[in-house]
């Protein structure tokens, strides 16, 4: 009896101290997301696994130790995807009438995130940001000019340069009356940012170093009230 709350006590205190090990990363994240983003992290040999809170809220969890390891992997392929605002966002039923002027810079924001979606939509495009000005005129009749400011964060193994033609083609298409000398373009390689690798004297030590008085004082508790439950069951047989 004794051997069998032993070994069970054992496995439950293994249990405890392994569960305690991982930090949540990332929670809210739909099952597609979390998935892809498991997977990244599985190809950069981080410890990590997914939990399912509810349907449509699911959360990673990593390594403490390798949380920073984690966010960069993740930041720098642009996950978790921002949220990009809908057409019913922006223009929901039963809503009072807008200004022209309102409905206008509702209608230019749903255009910078339509764009910004099919930026990041190319390959090794971590982060894009468009923004869409158009000239202020008191006539009437004329036509406002407009203009785009596109930003662009890309991984460094991506030559991004070369695709600078097709990104201001696609702003110029995506955008009315926009001229190709009105459209700025900005391209920025993220940088890396992970943490070092420690020399063999500074590695981590194991889960258990810093726990050994600890699960010695469990593994002496465990003991000592099986023997106890043993003693008393045959007191209550002898008498």
């Amino acid at each position: 009896m004794i051997a069998s709350v032993k070994r069970y006590g054992l496995l439950a205190l293994l249990a405890l101290c392994l569960t305690g090990c991982k930090v949540e990363l990332y929670s809210g994240l739909s099952e597609a997301e979390a998935n892809q983003m498991l997977a990244l992290l599985m190809l950069r040999d981080i410890d990590s696994e997914k939990q399912v809170i509810k349907e449509g809220n699911v959360a990673i969890k990593v390594e403490k130790s390798q949380f920073v390891d984690a966010v960069e992997a993740l930041r720098q392929h642009g996950l978790p995807a921002r949220r990009t605002e809908s057409m019913n966002d922006l223009f929901p039923s039963g809503q009072l009438v807008m200004s022209p002027v309102q409905e206008q810079a509702k209608i230019n924001y749903l255009k910078e995130q339509l764009l910004e979606k099919m930026l990041r939509g190319m390959d090794g495009v971590v982060n894009a940001q468009v923004s869409i000005a158009e000239s202020v005129s008191h006539n009437r009749r004329e036509t406002p000019v407009p203009s785009a400011s596109v930003f662009v964060k890309h991984t460094p193994g991506i030559n991004m340069q070369s695709r600078e033609n097709d990104i201001r083609s696609l702003i110029q298409n995506g955008i009315p009356n926009l001229r190709a000398e009105n459209i700025s373009v900005v391209l920025q390689a993220t940088d890396y940012r992970y943490q070092r690798a420690l020399p063999v004297s500074e590695q981590p030590s194991p889960w258990w170093h810093d726990r050994k008085l600890w699960l010695v004082a469990a593994l002496v508790l465990v003991i000592s009230a099986a023997t106890g439950a043993l003693l008393l069951r045959r007191r209550k047989t002898a008498s």
